[in-house]
């Protein structure tokens, strides 16, 4: 007889729970995002879903299980990535939102000054770093919409403008706005292909004749030709010319410097044409050349001459020396008249002189006078009591020469006990508190010099105080 047993077995659902919820994701585009859900049970299978559909594992995707901790890493996401993330096991779940922020448009390709033919269409064209950016158009700061006139086109990266039945009136700045970046650039309006028939040659001439420039092209453009000269537009005025005769036109300058030569440029359409303007210095004469002088010492000499033209650069010369100008040498130009004058005249400013510019050369002599100093009234011998004062005079034939005064050959200047004065053609020296020293005094002026003695007399019997002797001389000035 065989024996039998039952038993019952009741399996119990794992009672799992979320620990760690999902938490909402915000990151900018081309980063990483992460997510990680914690449940209260180890080797739990786990799903993930992007928006209801499963989230597989790939090259941008990846999966991973520690334990009770689940994870989600999504690579490098794009703003469409943005969706809401879930992560379940059995009957648990937890979603949080994956925010996804595009990264600014960026101006790929710019805008370049464009051509167009009249009457034709203008295809303006830009690219940007996102095909989903947009874009508005703007004609000189006014926004435009697509027309007939206008059509808006967006491929891809790629931004267009096509402006139908170009006129002139099209012809203007244009700018791409893609919010974060603008781009802009000029449309250029041409009739027809302009091309230079005849073109411009060089020219030179001598300063301040005139300069006559021709070009010729194959058609007459709606809008006129331009002229340039070194690069800055030229203008017609009173010295400039600008002539048009069917599809020859001229430019022609009545006076000319020598800082006007450079390139000059004749431009039309996309066309131009560059030739040469060299303007030449005309040669300098002498109109009026320096004459030969004469003039006092101390007195002021004014040399001049003058040319034709102007001179730029003018420089003179005593001997080989040059000369600069300075409080001694003042020089002057007024157009075609120079001058050199020199001040305080002294016997070495005697020479000969030149005035030189550009080629040419000028020479004249100058001659000064020296004039001789002579004492006219002649010092006097003293004799003074010790301790007191003596005063020498003398007087020269010319009142601004100035005299040095000596003592037993020794040079004195004005001090407490030595007084010098000039007034005039007078000049005294009063020596104080005498020792008792005989002595000689000597006064100078330039080769003219004359000697006293002075005798210092001791004792009480040549005099009770102390006297002053006053020494003069008369002697006529010449």
């Amino acid at each position: 007889m065989d024996d039998k047993t039952q038993a019952k077995l009741t399996v119990e659902p794992q009672d799992i729970k979320i620990v760690k919820n999902l938490q909402d994701v915000e990151v900018a585009e081309r980063e990483n995002a992460s997510f990680v859900c914690e449940i209260t049970h180890d080797e739990v299978e786990g799903q993930w879903y992007k928006n209801n559909a499963k989230i597989k594992t790939g090259d941008n995707v990846k999966i991973k299980q520690e334990g009770r901790t689940h994870m989600l890493l999504l690579k490098s996401v794009k703003p469409e990535d943005t969706a809401e993330i879930k992560f379940t096991a059995e009957d648990v779940s937890s979603c949080a939102q994956l925010r996804v922020k595009e990264l600014p448009v960026q101006i790929v390709k710019p805008l370049r000054v464009k051509v167009a033919m009249y009457k034709h269409r203008g295809l303006l064209e830009c690219q940007v770093s996102r095909a989903n950016a947009r874009v508005k158009w703007y004609k000189n700061n006014k926004e435009i919409k697509s027309s007939k006139k206008y059509e808006i086109i967006s491929e891809g990266v790629c931004r267009q403008l096509a402006i139908n039945e170009v006129g002139h009136s099209d012809e203007d700045t244009y700018i791409c706005d893609a919010i974060d970046e603008k781009t802009c650039c000029q449309l250029l309006v041409e009739e027809q292909a302009i091309n230079i028939v005849q073109e411009l040659k060089d020219v030179e001439v001598m300063e301040p004749n005139p300069a006559c420039f021709e070009a010729e092209i194959n058609i007459q453009p709606a809008k006129l030709p331009k002229w340039t000269l070194s690069g800055e537009l030229l203008k017609a005025s009173a010295d400039v010319v600008m002539e048009r005769e069917k599809t020859v036109y001229r430019l022609i300058f009545k006076k000319t410097k020598t800082t006007m030569s450079g390139p000059l440029q004749f431009m039309a359409g996309k066309s131009k044409s560059i030739a040469q303007l060299m303007v030449l210095e005309c040669p300098l004469n002498i109109v009026q050349p320096i004459k030969d002088r004469e003039a006092k010492e101390n007195d002021s000499v004014t040399l001049s001459c003058e040319f034709a033209p102007a001179p730029t650069v003018v420089l003179w010369f005593k001997g080989q020396s040059l000369l600069e100008a300075s409080s001694k040498y003042i020089m002057k130009q007024e157009m075609t008249r120079v001058e050199l004058t020199i001040k305080d005249l002294e016997g070495n400013d005697s020479g000969e002189y030149s005035c030189k510019a550009g080629g040419c050369e000028s020479k004249a002599t100058l001659k000064v006078e020296v004039r001789r100093i002579k004492i006219t009234k002649h010092l006097k011998a003293a004799e003074v009591e010790e301790d007191s004062s003596a005063v020498f005079t003398c007087e020269l034939n010319y009142a601004n020469e100035e005299v040095q005064w000596f003592l037993n050959n020794k040079p004195l200047f004005s001090s407490e006990v030595n007084e010098i004065k000039h007034m005039g053609k007078t000049h005294s020296l009063t020596l104080k508190h005498l020792p008792p020293e005989d002595s000689v005094i000597t006064v100078q002026a330039k080769e003219a010099s004359e000697s006293a003695s002075l005798r210092i007399k001791g004792g009480d019997t040549w005099c009770q105080s102390a006297d002053l002797v006053d020494i003069k001389c008369n002697l006529t000035a010449r």
